[in-house]
């Protein structure tokens, strides 16, 4: 903390507008007095819900900036991303809790990623349904860049995973349900994701899933899939089974991956960041069928999962809106307690 004194530290809000005079006047007659350390007083603006811890840290460190982006002051960070970190925010004017996906301040002066984090932004912003998660706004300004979304009380389904350890059949299907409901209604209005994974879904505090970060699919300007980070695994996936880039189907092997991780509490494929790895066709060959991690699975689950994972592109589910009709019987079935053998529809 330095040398800073409370006075100093009170100034030091208003300098940057995260509070105004009044509201500090009311934690100095709060105490009654003005000397108090500076570890008091910023108790007492927390404790108040004035500042929030992370507010409060970058204040003592000295950091003049990353209070606010445009109208939206942020009240913390909720994830780290290699290209962009999210925080929960509130409009300052209506008090609105948001979602703010921040493009790093490595990439803000690089045309080539800011654009592209724009054009994603804005393919996301044209998508309106209750698995997918709302973006309000895509601001693109001098080295500002950011994305408005709504804010997901919840985590994402990779931590919720990891905290369940796996989810029963019957609660992974109804997930798997609103994200393949999501994911229909993109790829019928022509847009596929390619980024599908665990970390870019997220479950509700009522339980509903939610997909985010739509965007790369389609992007006809991205020169060299092979070594975008966020899309090396459907490189691999569609070097290995000789279908073009943007192939839609691509987005159901990752959900049919998904749902795997989410019935056994393990990926299917070897979890890697070595890039030679992650394009390598033996990857996608030594993925484990699901039954050897637990064979007590129902069959019609296993068998969907099979089907969505098929190698072979023209075996796998050739849409989300057919993956959803067995997965619906599916639940139905599994709700009835009934054991139903064939449920997959034989047409794909």
């Amino acid at each position: 903390m330095g040398e800073l004194t409370a006075e100093q530290i009170a100034q030091r809000t208003m300098d940057l507008n995260l509070l105004d005079d009044r509201q500090l006047t009311g934690v100095w007659g709060d105490f009654g007095r003005r000397n108090v350390t500076a570890d008091e007083f910023l108790q007492a603006l927390v404790r108040r819900e004035l500042l929030t811890n992370y507010q409060v840290e970058r204040l003592v460190k000295g950091d003049r900036s990353g209070y606010f982006y445009g109208p939206y002051k942020v009240l913390y960070r909720v994830a780290t991303g290699s290209f962009a970190r999210v925080y929960r925010a509130v409009e300052a004017k209506t008090g609105k809790i948001v979602a703010l996906k921040v493009l790093r301040s490595r990439y803000s002066d690089n045309p080539k990623e800011t654009d592209q984090f724009y054009r994603e932004g804005l393919m996301g912003k044209s998508l309106r349904h209750p698995n997918i998660v709302p973006i309000y706004d895509v601001v693109s300004q001098g080295l500002m860049h950011f994305i408005v979304m709504e804010f997901v009380e919840g985590h994402n389904l990779r931590l919720f995973v990891k905290t369940r350890r796996k989810i029963d059949p019957q609660e992974s299907t109804k997930l798997m349900i609103d994200m393949v409901s999501g994911l229909a209604y993109a790829h019928e209005h022509g847009i596929s994701h390619r980024d599908l994974k665990m970390t870019n879904v997220l479950v509700s505090s009522r339980g509903q899933a939610k997909l985010i970060d739509f965007g790369l699919a389609g992007d006809e300007d991205v020169e060299d899939e092979d070594a975008n980070p966020r899309t090396i695994d459907y490189a691999g996936l569609e070097r290995a089974t000789g279908v073009r880039r943007d192939d839609p189907r691509s987005d159901i092997f990752f959900m049919g991956c998904i749902y795997y991780n989410m019935l056994t509490g393990i990926p299917p494929l070897q979890d890697t960041k070595d890039r030679i790895q992650r394009l390598s066709r033996q990857r996608y060959l030594e993925t484990a069928p699901i039954r050897k991690h637990d064979n007590t699975l129902p069959r019609a689950v296993t068998m969907i999962v099979e089907k969505a994972m098929e190698l072979d592109a023209e075996k796998r589910y050739q849409t989300p809106a057919k993956m959803y009709v067995d997965l619906s019987i599916a639940a139905k079935r599994m709700a009835k307690g009934q054991d139903v053998e064939e449920v997959v529809e034989a047409n794909g």
